[in-house]
């Protein structure tokens, strides 16, 4: 079990991460923040839902 850096919550690092807003989020892990394996699953939902939403040059 890791901690969340962002909400403070114990996660596991492996957990399955499937929904899309899961996988922009890995990917804005990635790229833009550099905390992937750091986040939780409902964190990298979180900032994926509001990327998808609001990020549109992200997806052009």
């Amino acid at each position: 079990m890791k901690q969340c850096c962002i909400c403070r919550q114990p996660f596991e690092p492996a957990q399955r991460l499937d929904l899309p807003e899961h996988q922009v989020g890995v990917h804005l892990a990635e790229q833009e923040y550099k905390d992937v394996g750091e986040v939780c699953a409902a964190c990298l939902a979180s900032r994926g839902r509001l990327a998808m939403m609001y990020k549109t040059e992200c997806f052009d």
